[in-house]
This record gives C-alpha cells, sequence and structure tokens, in this order.
C-alpha cells in the first residue's frame, strides 16, 4: 500500500503529535485544532483499490453485516421521520444498500453512492436501487436536490471531510438535514492503552481519522450547518457473542446516561449520530 504524508484535513496544520501506533500506522493529533487522524495515510489510489475488498462477498457475512447495522438504522429513520415524513434521500458510502431498502420501504424516494463494487451489486441486483459507483464529490449531483442526506460510519474513511460536509450542504434543500453516523474510538483507546490491552480499535488504515463531537460540529458549522443535534443513536450488533454483549451493555448505558442527563451526556467512546440543518444560503466554495 502506497502512502503519503499529509496536512490535518480539518485546519491545514502540520507537526501531528504521535499518539497511537498500529503496526506500521500511527494517528496524530494536531497541536492547532486537537484533530487526530492518520499521518502518513494511504494514498487515493491505493484508498481505492483496498475498499474494493472491505465489504464481504459470500451471503452469509452480508445477512450478518444487515443484522449488525439494523438497529442503528432503525433509530436514525425515526430521526429522519421527526424533521420530514417523506421526502428525497440520498446515502452516502451506502455499502449494501440497506438502509435505503429500509426509507424506500417508507416511502422515501432514495439514491445511494459508494465505491466498493461489492456493495453496488448487491444494492442494485438484490434490492432493485439506485446506486452510483464512485465519491459523492464527483457523482455531480444538482445544487439543492435532496431532502436529507445519511452516512453511517463514512466521514472517518475519506481523506477530505471538510470537501465532503461542503458537497453535502451544496446538493441539500434550504432546510436539508444531514444525518452522519461516526465511530469515537480514542477514549477507549486510551483506557485501553493504560490497561495495557493491545486492539486494533482504530481499524487502520480504512479510518483516516477519530472525529468527537467536538470537531464534528466545528466541521458542520464551518461549512455553515445550523442546530447541530447529538445522539447516542442506537448501538450495532457485531458478530460473536462476546462482542454483541458489549456492545448492548455499552450501548444501553450510553443511552440511558443520555436521557437521564436531558439529552446533554455523550458517554465517551460509543458511536454517535449528529443531526445538522442546512442554514441559509453560503458559498461553500468561499468556506475554509
Amino acid at each position: 500500500m502506497e502512502m503519503e504524508k499529509t496536512y490535518c484535513p480539518v485546519c491545514g496544520g502540520s507537526g501531528g503529535i504521535p499518539l497511537h501506533h498500529e503496526g506500521a500506522f500511527r494517528m496524530v493529533r494536531c497541536p492547532s485544532c486537537q484533530f487526530i487522524y492518520l499521518n502518513p495515510r494511504p494514498t487515493e489510489q491505493s484508498l481505492l483499490h483496498f475498499y474494493q475488498a472491505y465489504l464481504p462477498e459470500d451471503e452469509v457475512s452480508i445477512e450478518a453485516w444487515q443484522e449488525m447495522m439494523r438497529p442503528v438504522f432503525r433509530k436514525s429513520a425515526t430521526l429522519i421521520r421527526r424533521h420530514k415524513e417523506r421526502g428525497k434521500l440520498l446515502d452516502v458510502g451506502t455499502g449494501f444498500g440497506f438502509f435505503l431498502a429500509e426509507m424506500k420501504h417508507q416511502g422515501w424516494q432514495v439514491e445511494g453512492v459508494e465505491i466498493s463494487q461489492r456493495g453496488i451489486d448487491h444494492a442494485r441486483k438484490a434490492l432493485s436501487l439506485v446506486v452510483h459507483a464512485g465519491s459523492l464529490e464527483k457523482a455531480g449531483f444538482r445544487e439543492k436536490g435532496f431532502d436529507v442526506v445519511t452516512a453511517f460510519y463514512l466521514i472517518e474513511h475519506l481523506p477530505d471531510p471538510v470537501a465532503f460536509l461542503k458537497e453535502c450542504y451544496r446538493i441539500l434543500k434550504p432546510g436539508g438535514l444531514l444525518l452522519l453516523r461516526y465511530p469515537h474510538t480514542t477514549p477507549v483507546k486510551n483506557l485501553l492503552h493504560i490497561l495495557r490491552i493491545k486492539n486494533r480499535l482504530y481499524d487502520l488504515p480504512a479510518h483516516l481519522s477519530d472525529f468527537s463531537p467536538r470537531m464534528i460540529q466545528i466541521c458542520l458549522e464551518r461549512v455553515g450547518f445550523i442546530r447541530c443535534q447529538h445522539w447516542i443513536g442506537g448501538y450495532t450488533l457485531p458478530k460473536g457473542i462476546g462482542k454483541r454483549i458489549a456492545a448492548t451493555a455499552f450501548g444501553n448505558l450510553a443511552e440511558a446516561l443520555f436521557f437521564l442527563s436531558g439529552k446533554r451526556l455523550l458517554f465517551p467512546g460509543v458511536s454517535k449520530t449528529v443531526l445538522a440543518y442546512k442554514g441559509k444560503d453560503v458559498k461553500v466554495t468561499d468556506v475554509k
């Protein structure tokens, strides 16, 4: 895999402070904005090749993937319906298309974007969905074309997350909703490091960064999004009894603390969902 040195994807700063290693890969913290990212990272071409084998291809694993994501998809569908009952929705990094299928069943007009051919083939052939091959930025969607844009566990994979958010803003209708689901790994990684427990939670080199709720909100507001709302938003159900028990326990604890705190406490280390709305029109090309 070919690697390249990079600057902070959020502020453009250099001189990242080493934070964690997983084999030959190194996560660093930007001294200017505190963003955590992989440096050096795989080149764009290496990533495109890598993701062609990222999704499973056997039916058992594909069904397990659907089962794993089902609780998060259902919670997200509920949050979206509070914003709008029906409309036009785009799911970016749609994978096998399971969320699109759920929203189509609920009466939405849906489209997806995906770079993995395995995911594209399943979504098109098995679920009869409209899925565009490639990245969002190269898809060429018209301005103000969607009521809702969603992206589940995608933003941490992107070399330029701010450019992605700009494009989401551009293609959303005024007042439109962006829903992002992202992992928040560093707090758990730090704890396991103290306990001297080896792990590969950062999932390197697939994950190029690790967002905190604070950092995701900074990026959203910089682009022009308003009314950011953070949620725990359910939890995944991975394969394996041990992993599933842990995910269920921490997920339920995080949800309970979130609601008991009046929706203020976001339990560190668990994945989170953020909603943000397109505010008044700005020229997103001018956003730094």
